[in-house]
């Protein structure tokens, strides 16, 4: 300002308003809209072209080995877990599906473990992000990847095996959802797990040790009652069964309601125990 206009009294023009930073956004943001945001960039990696060919061949892999391999074990009495009035494949899928959520679950501690890696956990401890929405999208982000396979198994499935259940379209879309609410409430088993060890190798090798006989030891290619006496208790007892058999009650046009609500059920108190114990570990990092 010069000295004429200061004595002419004109003030200064105050200073032009600076945009919000992003940082502020984030600031004024809820829980919601954060998670919405961190999911979709955790979400970006998966929609590369050599990913989505990678993640749609697992599913056709499992299937091509399951119903071509194992299909004998249709053949025989007792053989088809859920029961002899129900094609095999009809029976395999919702197992396939079951199978293919979990795996796409036990991502979402190595997607955790990768983030920590790259410092991107670092630097979001620097900006007014809720911890929480950053595990939550974690979880939703390998839940889409998960979404994008079941329905790619179902499509497979009655394309190459002639899979059409009983239950039609809103039966398998059912199987679909419960099965992605599984592989969403085991995903918070693996993330607590990375929360707490900070080890993708430690991490790999316990989700190995830990998905193969809950997959492998249920009622998922046989039934139960042509196992092993031990083998059979633990097969009975293992969730996993339960939810093939809420699966397959649906793509069967059968659904047993307490079967579904046992299956909730487990996944609800695996998220109320599991979360927690995410949420405290990751705060501390």
């Amino acid at each position: 300002m010069t000295v004429i206009e200061a004595e002419a009294g004109h003030q200064p023009k105050p200073p032009t308003p600076v945009k919000s930073r992003p940082i502020d956004q984030w600031g004024s943001s809820n829980l919601v809209s954060q998670t919405i945001a961190l999911t979709r960039r955790s979400i970006k990696p998966y929609l590369q072209t050599g990913v989505l060919v990678v993640t749609f061949i697992e599913p056709l892999v499992m299937l091509l080995m399951f119903a071509g391999v194992l299909k004998v074990l249709g053949d025989v009495p007792g053989g088809a877990a859920g029961g002899p009035d129900m094609a095999y494949i009809d029976n395999l899928v919702p197992a396939i599906m079951i199978i293919t959520s979990v795996a796409a679950g036990a991502q979402a501690g190595n997607g955790l473990i990768n983030d920590l890696r790259n410092d991107v956990i670092t630097r979001f401890h620097t900006m007014p992000i809720r911890r929480f929405s950053v595990l939550l999208a974690r979880s939703f982000a390998d839940a889409a990847r998960g979404l994008y396979q079941l329905i790619a198994v179902a499509v497979l499935a009655a394309l190459l095996f002639g899979f059409a259940p009983s239950g039609g379209v809103l039966g398998v879309i059912g199987a679909i959802f419960v099965a992605l609410l599984v592989g969403w409430s085991m995903s918070w088993i693996f993330i607590a797990m990375a929360a707490v060890l900070r080890n993708g190798d430690v991490l790999r090798m316990i989700t190995t040790l830990m998905t193969f006989p809950l997959l492998f030891a249920s009622n998922a290619f046989v039934d139960p009652e042509s196992m092993p006496t031990w083998l059979r208790v633990i097969a009975q007892a293992n969730p996993i069964s339960f939810a093939n058999d809420a699966t397959r009650g649906l793509v069967g046009g059968n659904a047993d309601a307490m079967e579904l609500l046992l299956t909730v059920v487990v996944c609800s108190a695996l998220v109320a125990v599991c979360a927690p114990i995410s949420k405290k570990s990751f705060r501390v990092m």
